[in-house]
């Protein structure tokens, strides 16, 4: 196989509010800070899999010709991430406004006008040369996604499936249910860490993948497999923002499964990879492999590995 790696799932332009505390009902919250980045995990894999060198094709839905529509094509090209995401006139560009506070409490408001039918449309031809394919599956597209998974499995096309938290509905377990060479990632939250393994076995014996990836934040990730389990800690950081540090981790975690890394390798390169965005200012380059190694190697982690 020897096209690129094909990312699929929703593209919208995000702004990322900073808010000391979340308000009572029916009150405001003076916000901070406000940078603009992009949505959702897919974009970002694909970002940070091109700064390391792995060419990279994101499929999904259009953008408008507004100033959101402007702002998306402007990161994508900043980021060199091609995608079949075409321009349109006459709609809104999809956009997500995640707010964050003090205390790490973090929500979102997504506007996906158009999306789920968009994405039900998109042509899945590139996964037919693509060594490795990477699918988001939140619940707010599941329908497409399941498609997508149907299309990266007719290819034999190894897959990344990121459900971001989303619990594994049975129309998505029987998509994936003995799909070869399939790797899961998802996430609980840090309060959660203890449950990180147990969330990992029950998605193992729902799917019989290859690997379940848990990742609980500050305390590290976990892999199991049928007959291994890994934990690894995370790596200190002074954290800015925490926007898409789940897709950076998939990021590091997709290169080291493309190269054939051992897991824990894989494991770590990813947690450097999740650790240096959240340190990097959204308009700042996606680090390169050399900087993720400089990372490692220089870092602390910390020393409780998730449960």
């Amino acid at each position: 196989m020897s096209g690129p790696v094909v990312y699929v799932s929703y593209l919208a332009a995000a702004s990322l509010w900073k808010v000391p505390c979340f308000p009572l009902a029916n009150h405001g919250a003076e916000v901070q800070t406000i940078e603009h980045s992009i949505a959702a995990d897919a974009p970002m894999v694909a970002a940070v899999l091109t700064a390391l060198g792995v060419p990279s094709l994101l499929l999904s839905n259009c953008t408008g010709t507004d100033v959101r529509g402007a702002e998306v094509r402007r990161w994508l090209q900043a980021h060199e991430v091609a995608t079949t995401a075409k321009v349109t006139g006459g709609r809104d560009t999809p956009e997500i406004v995640v707010v964050a506070d003090d205390t790490g409490t973090r929500t979102w408001f997504p506007y996906l006008p158009g999306v789920v039918d968009a994405m039900a449309a998109l042509d899945f031809t590139p996964m037919a040369d693509a060594p490795f394919a990477y699918i988001d599956c939140y619940q707010l597209i599941e329908a497409p996604a399941v498609r997508a998974i149907r299309a990266a499995r007719a290819a034999g096309v190894p897959l990344l499936l990121n459900l971001g938290g989303s619990p594994l509905s049975p129309r998505a377990a029987a998509a994936v249910r003995g799909y070869p060479r399939l790797f899961i990632q998802t996430n609980v939250d840090d309060a959660d860490h203890a449950d990180a393994s147990r969330a990992a076995a029950s998605l193992l014996a729902a799917t019989g993948a290859e690997w379940i990836v848990v990742t609980a934040g500050a305390y590290g990730a976990v892999a199991v497999s049928r007959a291994d389990h890994v934990g690894v800690p995370a790596f200190r950081a002074a954290a800015r923002h925490t926007h898409c540090a789940g897709a950076a981790f998939s990021g590091g975690l997709l290169y080291g499964l493309l190269h054939d890394w051992p897991i824990s390798d894989s494991l770590g390169l990813a947690c450097a990879s999740g650790a240096l965005r959240c340190e990097r200012a959204q308009h700042e380059p996606m680090p390169t492999l050399a900087e993720l190694l400089a990372f490692i190697g220089s870092r602390e982690r910390t020393w409780i590995p998730a449960a």
